[in-house]
């Protein structure tokens, strides 16, 4: 049996045109023909999509526009009885009603209470008391002090306004993204503000993905959306002056970032996806020499760390410097307010191919020269419930250069031990008082000399040739899908979107070289403080 959606698709293809060839056989008007056959349209597709699957399926459309055209008649056949005038068929039938024709005057009213929020309060008033309120020419004639011929003019008026909206929000078919399926990406000097402040709503995603690719006007923006003009021009405004909206001429916006399909988005994941193999070959060894060299320069004296945390650590710091260095050749220009952010949005889907992403967080403080670093692998929720905010800067510094200095617990204030308590997960005392660090700790030489160790590796460059690679096909499949406005915006998406760290450290567990840990979402395997 076919689906709703199959049935959808044969009704546009191989009746919409019969449809219209029937209804103006019987009205015998191009204008009246149109408005039934939208009008039986509206109410085959309708009643498709909300689950009808007729066992005949022509029988069942042209016993649908029989039907309708019935309605049709009728009503007009008692319009010209009660009013002269010829009342737009959103006029609710009277009667019984089959589950049809539930569906399609649920369907009426609610796109024409949409379109009253598109029209002056005159004109609505007369529009909810004729329709709604199911009121005489003459009871509203009476109640608004109007003579009956400017109430029936205002009524035809009125419907025709009504009808042009109706008609150009209709789609046959879904619209190609749905905002509930789009995921946005930043990257750079981001804020709560910028531009994670601009995208809280399904307001806000909807009017973007509306406007990508497909310059529009305020008007053109609340048509489609079903929103009102003066909040749809609220909303504009603030998206531009988040620089997420660009005006145009013409008095048009574009979404002014790229927003990338399901299919381009696969695409691009299944080219990091088929390099990350080789990749992890070359990280391989670059990670045994890293982890040679902390030993070495005593970053894991006096710590709880084994060769599997430093593991995590090395593997995960090769791969981020490779892809910060080739992150140089794919620069974009700054925002047209002069942030230096980087923004795009993607179409999820089930189709996607399993991806591991891995974000890179810090929290700074340059007035005690201390950084707290983590990488957080959202696949496995590794380091999920570490946030380096959470921790005083200050006080972090302190306990590891308590720690370096070969300290004892009991060597400390009852101060400086409830300070050294503050740090869980980052540092213990051993029963026998000696100070430990949980995690790697480096000083800014010692980290300079780890990040040298990679750079010189005979596979460094191998392993950053792979990701330029993945760099250059990413922009050329994207650039394939962008238009104009957003082209200069790819380099950036690039730097986001070409991250196969977290593949790479795929391959790294599934090859046993490196191992999760038992709790991951409450590990600290992969933080590191710099000093």
């Amino acid at each position: 049996m076919k689906t709703s959606e199959a049935l959808v698709r044969e009704y546009v293809t191989e009746f919409m045109e019969k449809v219209y060839y029937f209804c103006l056989k019987k009205t015998g008007s191009p204008d009246g023909a149109d408005e039934l056959a939208q009008d039986i349209s509206l109410g085959i597709i309708s009643s498709l999509s909300k689950g009808t699957v007729p066992e005949d399926f022509a029988a069942y459309v042209w016993r649908s526009a029989r039907n309708r055209y019935a309605d049709y008649a009728e009503k007009r056949r008692k319009s010209r009885e009660r009013d002269g005038g010829d009342v737009y068929e959103l006029e609710c039938p009277s009667g019984e009603k089959s589950p049809e024709e539930t569906a399609v005057l649920a369907e009426q009213l609610s796109l024409l209470r949409r379109e009253l929020a598109f029209i002056s309060e005159d004109y609505r008033k007369i529009v909810v008391a004729f329709y709604i309120d199911d009121r005489s020419i003459s009871d509203i004639s009476s109640t608004l002090g109007l003579p009956e011929n400017t109430v029936k003019s205002k009524l035809y008026r009125a419907r025709k306004i009504l009808k042009e909206g109706i008609d150009m929000a209709r789609e046959f078919g879904p619209k190609s993204y749905k905002p509930e399926n789009i995921s946005f990406v930043a990257s750079g000097n981001v804020t709560p503000e910028l531009p994670w402040g601009a995208v809280k709503t399904m307001f806000d995603t909807n009017v973007l993905l509306e406007a990508s690719d497909n310059p529009s006007t305020v008007e053109e923006l609340s048509v489609a959306l079903g929103i009102a003009v003066p909040y749809m021009s609220e909303e504009v405004d603030k998206l531009v002056s988040a620089t997420l909206l660009k005006k145009l001429d013409g008095k048009k916006y574009v979404t002014d970032f790229p927003i990338v399909s399901a299919g381009k988005h696969a695409e691009a994941l299944e080219i990091i996806k088929k390099s990350a193999p080789k990749a992890a070959e070359y990280t391989d060894g670059i990670a045994e020499k890293v982890i040679k060299k902390i030993k070495e320069i005593g970053c894991t004296d006096n710590s709880s760390l084994d060769d599997n945390s430093l593991r995590w650590y090395a593997v995960l710091a090769a791969v981020t410097k490779a892809e910060t260095d080739m992150s140089m050749k794919f620069e974009c220009e700054p925002r047209s307010n002069g942030d230096k952010w980087e923004f795009y949005g993607f179409e999820e889907s089930d189709e996607m191919p399993d991806y591991n992403f891995v974000s890179y967080n810090s929290a700074c403080d340059d007035d005690c020269n201390v950084s707290i670093e983590v990488f957080n692998m959202h696949k496995y929720n590794l380091c999920g419930n570490f946030i380096p905010a959470d921790y005083s800067r200050k006080n972090v510094a302190w306990a590891m250069k308590m720690i370096r200095s070969g300290k004892n617990y009991g060597d400390l204030s009852d101060h400086e031990k409830t300070v050294f308590d503050s740090l869980p997960k980052l540092v213990h005392a051993e029963p026998d008082g000696r100070l430990v660090s949980d995690i790697l700790v480096m000083s800014g030489g010692e980290y300079k000399a780890v990040k040298n160790v990679i750079a010189k590796h005979p596979d460094y460059d191998k392993l950053a040739g792979i990701i330029r690679k993945n760099g250059e096909d990413i922009l050329e499949l994207l650039r394939s899908e962008s238009n104009p406005y957003v082209r200069k915006y790819l380099p950036g998406v690039v730097n986001i979107a070409n991250h196969i760290r977290g593949l790479v450290a795929d391959e790294e567990i599934a090859a046993g070289r490196l191992v999760l840990p038992d709790d991951p979402e409450n590990s600290t395997a992969t933080v590191h403080v710099i000093i």
